[in-house]
């Protein structure tokens, strides 16, 4: 038959195909889609004859259809939707994760249905990833800048370090601890005091506190609560430990108990000025900031500031309250109070200087930011926030990145440093180095819920910019390389925008940055 009289042939099918299918006779339909594809083989009848098999509930055969089609036409993306369904009726969820991408590229993120269902899914994947990663994943400290900010949130133990004749006794192994807290040697002391909890210590509430302040940090919140329990039973009025309790039951998503270790806390001591600074402090498990109640957080940063205002920490914490409040006069007098009262802290100057850079005051900034570096070379924020800065406003990678890798030489681990340095590669096309930097992000995570992020975020990153893996995928042996200039610059959409990142990980409650 001439090619001629075959195409209308197959045209004529495919129209009665189309007829039997808008009346719902699927097998029908099927059988004359079948015979246009033997008189024309196109893409068209064969993502049409995927349709009826998707509604008859055959979805092996709609993979399979749509596969030819995409064979011949790569980027159809009624063919690439319908796979992508059925690979996800299948519980093929990667699959269906890569076609949905390939959708949204193609399209150019504006498939409205493709994107929500690629969100879906990536959160779907990341998370399943993230639980079998988790069950594998030894339990570990976060960096010394997270541990060293969680620790000077509470006002130190004015207890004296004593020297004990026994050095393998409890009390030994507790009073090693805290000498090995001072030099920033978190590992170390952290298994002192789980010795010292082992063979039996004098001072029992401190020393379970400390042990489930670690497990807590490890990301083991169970174990962690469990030695806050007896903290408690061994000394009632040891508040601290209440304090670290509503951090547990925050995280688990329990607001009513989260609250009763406060009320408790306030019970057994109303003017102990920790309470009032740990009920609004935490970021992402406190009880005023999580809400939006910063005026509440403010009245409570106050209230600590009056019962003691040696506390440098409260001070920075009522300063950003007020100016996430809007009170922008009254945030800067309270960061020129502190830098008068504490002129040689590094925190006060670095949070300072990000109000100011917020407010587009760059030279008052990078000053900030050059004098809390010089205060305290260990802390990498300073580094980190002059890189943003220097990025942001000076268009200067080579200093951001050199900034960043500053930042990781005083902590090799900084998660903050590290998630900087991963948008600043990407920032500039080097695709291949932020993956690195993520898989980094990956490695360093403590819980299963920041594993997750960390592997959305490593998911996203490899299907927008993974080398034409996507389209590769769909389009199966024809290569749309031809196209990747293009495909790659509407990947931009998968890019997260490059700001200042938050120091804050769950359960940190180090001073708020900035949005």
């Amino acid at each position: 038959m001439p090619a001629d009289k075959r195409l209308d042939a197959a045209t004529a099918l495919k129209t009665k195909g189309n007829a039997q299918f808008n009346a719902k006779n699927y097998p029908e339909a099927i059988r004359l889609y079948t015979q246009a594809i033997a008189f024309n083989p196109d893409p068209v009848f064969y993502s049409n004859r995927a349709a009826c098999f998707a509604n008859s509930g055959q979805y092996d055969n709609v993979v399979a259809d749509c596969t030819e089609a995409l064979k011949m036409d790569p980027q159809y993306v009624k063919a690439l939707n319908r796979r992508a369904q059925a690979h996800e009726k299948k519980g093929m969820l990667q699959e269906a994760l890569y076609d949905f991408t390939a959708v949204c590229i193609i399209d150019g993120f504006k498939n409205e249905a493709a994107s929500t269902s690629m969100e879906r899914l990536l959160k779907r994947v990341s998370e399943e990833k993230a639980r079998e990663l988790f069950k594998s994943k030894k339990p570990r400290l976060p960096s010394p800048t997270f541990v060293t900010a969680y620790l000077d949130s509470f006002r130190p133990d004015k207890d004296p370090i004593e020297e004990i004749a026994d050095a393998d006794s409890g009390d030994a192994h507790y009073f090693r601890a805290r000498t090995l807290l001072k030099e920033r040697r978190y590992d170390d002391a952290m298994d002192a005091y789980d010795r010292a909890v082992e063979l039996g210590v004098t001072r029992t509430a401190k020393a379970l506190n400390m042990r489930g302040t670690f497990t807590f940090l490890k990301g083991n919140p169970k174990d962690a609560l469990e030695d806050f329990n007896k903290a408690i039973e061994a000394d009632p009025k040891y508040l601290q430990t209440y304090i670290k309790r509503a951090s547990i039951y925050m995280e688990q998503g329990d607001p009513v108990e989260t609250y009763k270790q406060f009320d408790e806390a306030i019970k057994i001591d109303p003017t102990d000025p920790d309470i009032y600074y740990h009920r609004c402090a935490r970021e992402c498990f406190c009880v005023n900031f999580i809400t939006g109640d910063f005026d509440n957080a403010a009245k409570d940063y106050a209230e600590s500031i009056k019962l003691d205002p040696s506390f440098v920490y409260a001070h920075i914490q009522l300063g950003v309250a007020q100016y996430k409040m809007g009170s922008i006069t009254s945030a800067m007098s309270t960061f020129k109070g502190a830098l008068k009262q504490f002129p040689e802290s590094a925190d006060v100057n670095n949070y300072y200087g990000e109000l100011l850079l917020d407010q587009q005051r760059l030279e008052d900034a990078m000053e900030k930011f050059e004098k809390a570096m010089e205060l305290d070379p260990r802390n990498p924020l300073p580094y980190i926030n002059k890189a943003l800065l220097v990025f942001q406003f000076q268009q200067n990678m080579v200093l951001a990145e050199e900034l960043c890798r500053e930042a990781l030489k005083a902590d090799a681990n900084c998660d903050v440093a590290i998630a900087t340095l991963a948008q600043l590669m990407l920032q500039q096309g080097r695709t291949a180095d932020a993956i690195e930097w993520y898989e980094k992000t990956v490695e360093l995570a403590r819980t299963e819920a920041e594993l997750s992020n960390a592997v959305s975020y490593l998911e996203a990153l490899i299907r927008g910019e993974g080398d034409n893996a996507v389209l590769a995928l769909a389009a199966g042996p024809l290569s749309v390389r031809r196209k990747l200039p293009a495909i790659q610059r509407t990947t931009q959409q998968f890019r997260p925008s490059l700001r200042r990142a938050n120091t804050h990980t769950c359960g940190v409650p180090q001073p708020i940055r900035l949005d």
